[in-house]
């Protein structure tokens, strides 16, 4: 087992002894703690802390800007980190850094949007080739791409004033700045940004979307805490 799943386990036998009613199923729990944070040389306070992961969010071989100003901008938003990474083999994803709680809320706030931005994208193409052919004119093959960076852009900006108008501080911020701290980024990339009626288009759908109706249900809302 690596440090992550010997971790994972101890933290399994931790609920499972404090659920029990049973003294002899705690002692075993409690001898089996032991052993594993003796042999692994983890400690009962790393098992219990908030464990800060980065994981692989998206997989790609030419970026989708929109896709991935979206998740930057939701990342933030949840006082994760977001960045672009290319492996030794030229291999290129976006990775999310931060907690278990951060990244199911960025995973779920990030599946909403994109498909409101699909949605919206559909919707304006279809309804711009209809007066196109009626004015006998092309409509740009660039509509939709735009169209999409022109929307998340707009989402972005509504974000990161939503995030300073109401102070929101994620609870584990503090265990993700600390793993950040360590950690140096690349931040010589620029990416094009909107142009045209497509993105001028998707910049007012992007103003117009709802950023509370994430989520169905709940348990799911509280989840992602918008």
């Amino acid at each position: 087992m690596d440090r992550k799943q010997v971790i994972e386990k101890i933290q399994a036998i931790l609920k499972l002894q404090e659920g029990t009613t049973f003294d002899g199923e705690a002692d075993n729990a409690a001898k089996m703690i032991d052993m594993l944070c003796k042999k692994y040389g983890v400690t009962i306070d790393e098992a219990t802390e908030v464990q800060v992961e980065d994981e692989i969010f998206l997989k790609f071989k030419k970026i989708n800007v929109a896709y991935a100003t979206l998740l930057n901008a939701i990342a933030y938003f949840y006082d994760a980190k977001a960045y672009l990474k290319t492996d030794v083999n030229g291999n290129k994803t976006i990775q999310v850094i931060g907690s278990e709680a951060q990244q199911i809320q960025v995973r779920i706030y990030f599946d909403y949007l994109v498909d409101c931005m699909e949605k919206e994208t559909e919707t304006a193409h279809k309804a711009e080739k209809i007066i196109a052919q009626l004015q006998g004119t092309k409509l740009s093959r660039s509509f939709k791409t735009n169209f999409r960076k022109g929307f998340a852009e707009q989402v972005m900006n509504r974000l990161q004033d939503k995030k300073k108008q109401e102070g929101r501080v994620h609870e584990h911020k503090a265990v993700t700045d600390k793993a950040l701290s360590t950690r140096r980024f690349n931040t010589s990339r620029r990416m094009n940004g909107a142009t045209g009626y497509g993105g001028n288009a998707g910049a007012s759908a992007g103003g117009s979307v709802s950023l509370n109706r994430q989520a169905s249900g709940a348990s799911q809302k509280q989840i992602v805490g918008v």
